[in-house]
């Protein structure tokens, strides 16, 4: 009898951690696609301009005022800053934020997602006329 009631308690225990582990988990998947989707505009962008412009750093900005994203947790790192690459020459960036997690005042952690984007610059001398700048935010 005894067997059966610690049993029980056992297994409910094992699918609630099932089921926390799970939503814990579902939930760093889609935060992880959302950096992984900006990195890869960043990069897109610099290779089509040749290098982090002006225009790329608004809409970085725009993603962390839409995405309520604390500033202090985010790194960003582009491979051509303040002025443009040669047409042919790889371009990355890398985007990483650390995500709370939080339950409670308990459990407090926070989890590093980094996404990252590569492209090749197409960038042609003298066929744009852009401000390039440095990843500020």
């Amino acid at each position: 009898m005894l067997d059966k009631v610690i049993g029980t308690f056992g297994a409910l225990f094992a699918i609630l951690l099932f089921v926390f582990c799970g939503a814990l988990f579902t939930g760093l998947v889609g935060e992880w696609y959302v950096i992984q989707n900006e990195a890869h505009f960043l990069a897109v962008s610099q290779g089509k301009c040749g290098g982090y412009t002006q225009e790329a750093n608004t809409e970085l900005n725009r993603f962390i005022t839409e995405r309520l994203l604390d500033r202090s947790h985010l790194n960003v790192q582009v491979s051509a800053p303040g002025s443009p690459v040669p047409w042919g020459t790889p371009v990355h960036a890398t985007v990483t934020y650390n995500f709370p997690y939080r339950l409670g005042r308990w459990v407090s952690f926070d989890v590093p997602i980094t996404g990252r984007g590569r492209a090749v610059s197409t960038y042609l001398k003298d066929a744009y006329s852009l401000s390039y700048t440095y990843p500020q935010w």
